[in-house]
């Protein structure tokens, strides 16, 4: 259900287990609404330094949009915590939508008979 990747760089068991344990708590609440995440880690500018951390998660959801968050930071780890902490929030945003949207149609439908 995760897949990661590392661009520039040796992905370490270290930043696969941290990546995989920011992402449990998404998992965990919404596993049954996704259907897949792929997250890609980069260092744009190997060891120059700098803002150039890039965490790119792209969440797949069962008949639902994609939920695609990207994060540039100093810090690999920064960037993955920061990036799973948007991701969570976006499908708890999607699915709150979509449940509101299914509540609306039952109230109208109720209110309509």
């Amino acid at each position: 259900m995760i897949d990661i990747q590392a661009r520039n760089f040796t992905l370490t068991d270290a930043i696969k287990m941290h990546t995989e344990q920011k992402l449990e708590p998404m998992l965990h609440h919404f596993g049954d609404h996704i259907l897949k995440v792929v997250v890609h880690l980069s260092d744009d500018n190997g060891p120059k330094g700098g803002i150039d951390k890039n965490c790119h998660i792209h969440v797949e959801m069962k008949k639902l949009p994609t939920v695609v968050i990207e994060d540039l930071e100093e810090n690999l780890y920064a960037a993955i915590d920061l990036a799973t902490h948007r991701a969570e929030r976006s499908v708890r945003k999607t699915l709150e939508k979509v449940q509101t949207k299914a509540r609306k149609v039952d109230k109208n439908a109720i209110a309509g008979t």
